[in-house]
């Protein structure tokens, strides 16, 4: 029986692009159609656009999702987030500046998938539908989204944002050390952040 609910994409589009998962049989799943179940009443979000005037000053900002209704901005966090430690440095700056207006911001990291504990966990709802699997692994070595592939910031990230979702953290772990290539998972890099006493939530 084929899942109703995918590996998560920005958008629907992304998702249909992106097409079929080769290692699991797995589709992917826009963020629009999870906000729809996670939201339902909710109508107004704004995908992609510039925030423009706030307090008489023109920003460019884009975030990936905001509704004014809820007062909330979303984005969805991919590889380069990790990769990259200017665009590290730039969302923890963005984060400020979204919640300096008024709005909560929830940052979904690639590697985190929207069961129902982690919808829970990023935006405080209970949904009684079943949603994506959490025995199923974002991580892999064909993906080249492993800890082996991205910077120490990025490392660090990872840790710090995998400790608000446990069951997530065990499922890539186990998945990662079964493919059993350590130089390209990176398994021991990610082990050793996330049980760092310093690496808090």
């Amino acid at each position: 029986m084929k899942k109703k609910w995918g590996f998560l994409r920005e958008t629907d589009a992304m998702a249909k692009k992106a097409g079929i998962d080769k290692d699991t049989g797995l589709h992917r799943t826009g963020l629009e159609d999870y906000l729809k179940v996670i939201f339902p009443k909710i109508d107004d979000w704004i995908h992609d656009k510039a925030l423009g005037m706030v307090n008489d000053t023109l920003y460019r900002s884009r975030p990936d999702y905001r509704s004014e209704k809820l007062k909330l901005i979303i984005e969805f966090d991919g590889l380069q987030h990790y990769t990259k430690p200017d665009i590290i440095e730039k969302d923890l700056k963005t984060t400020e500046l979204y919640k300096n207006f008024g709005y909560k911001v929830v940052r979904i990291p690639y590697f985190i998938q929207l069961t129902n504990k982690a919808v829970k966990t990023l935006f405080d709802v209970d949904v009684s539908e079943e949603l994506f699997d959490e025995t199923i692994s974002s991580l892999g070595i064909k993906g080249q989204n492993t800890p082996a592939y991205l910077c120490p910031a990025g490392i660090k990230r990872m840790a710090r944002e995998f400790k608000k979702f446990p069951e997530q953290y065990k499922t890539n772990i186990d998945f990662l050390k079964k493919q059993n290539i350590p130089f390209r998972s990176g398994v021991e890099f990610l082990e050793n952040e996330y049980n760092n006493k310093n690496t808090c939530t």
